[in-house]
């Protein structure tokens, strides 16, 4: 395989995420270190690596060495199945961070493609690892951002697969976009889908024609307007409704 990191090309300015909202944060604020204050951020992190759409980050089963947080653009997870076909089992969005799940198993338990031109920071992990280990403020950083991850995959899967059917699954899809969005400081209402129809298909578990047929249906109802990848969430509580989830009191 070639290098995963490709050159990003781009016909308009690339708007990267501040870093107050950026995943690795609590990894990059100063911490003390011997009676000096260190900053993760200045020293460690290697900032703003294009990824041209299509291409890997990392690769499932290989040895882990970085967490990466994707600045601009996303990025889709998948494994391969035992028919060498292609699983989506997540995606992270800008803002979102990934790569922290390899950091026991010491190898990535999954595959990252860029959906689009994009751009990650990379935090080696053997320098932040072998620091950790004398500076006990940079160990709780680095397992309260281990367990955000884990919470946030966890979020995905129970909003997602615990619904019943297939409209419900879509529309936990939409408001489990909409509510990541929103912690990184991004609108709500609108969107524009990073990922094809064919990845929500399969991540969803669901043929692709049933999926178009489920945004046409949430479009007539009135909970959405979709055209093209752009998504208007036009009734949030109706949304819910359609998601099978406990309504907001």
């Amino acid at each position: 395989m070639s290098d995963k990191i490709n050159t990003a090309t781009s016909k308009s300015p690339i708007q990267h995420i501040n870093c107050d909202d950026c995943g690795l944060f609590p990894l990059c604020k100063p911490v003390e270190i011997g009676g000096r204050e260190l900053n993760i951020a200045d020293e460690f992190v290697e900032r703003r690596q294009p990824i041209k759409a299509g291409a890997y980050l990392f690769q499932e089963d290989e040895p882990f060495r970085a967490i990466f947080a994707v600045t601009s653009g996303a990025l889709k997870l998948v494994n391969i199945d035992p028919h060498s076909q292609e699983l989506v089992v997540g995606f992270a969005l800008a803002g979102e961070t990934l790569g922290q799940a390899a950091a026991y198993p010491k190898r990535y338990p999954c595959s990252a493609i860029a959906l689009e031109d994009s751009y990650v920071c990379e935090l080696p992990m053997t320098t932040i690892t072998d620091m950790a280990a004398t500076a006990p403020a940079l160990q709780q950083n680095l397992q309260h951002m281990l367990n955000k991850e884990n919470f946030d995959l966890h979020r995905q899967f129970a909003m997602l697969m615990a619904r019943k059917n297939a409209e419900q699954r879509l529309s936990a899809f939409l408001l489990n976009l909409s509510m990541r969005l929103e912690e990184r400081g991004f609108s709500s209402e609108q969107f524009q889908l990073p990922m094809s129809r064919d990845d929500i298909a399969n991540f969803l578990g669901l043929r692709k024609e049933t999926l178009s047929r489920l945004f046409t249906k949430l479009h007539q109802l009135g909970a959405i307007a979709v055209r093209g990848k752009h998504i208007r969430i036009l009734d949030m509580a109706l949304l819910r409704e359609c998601s099978g989830l406990p309504l907001c009191t």
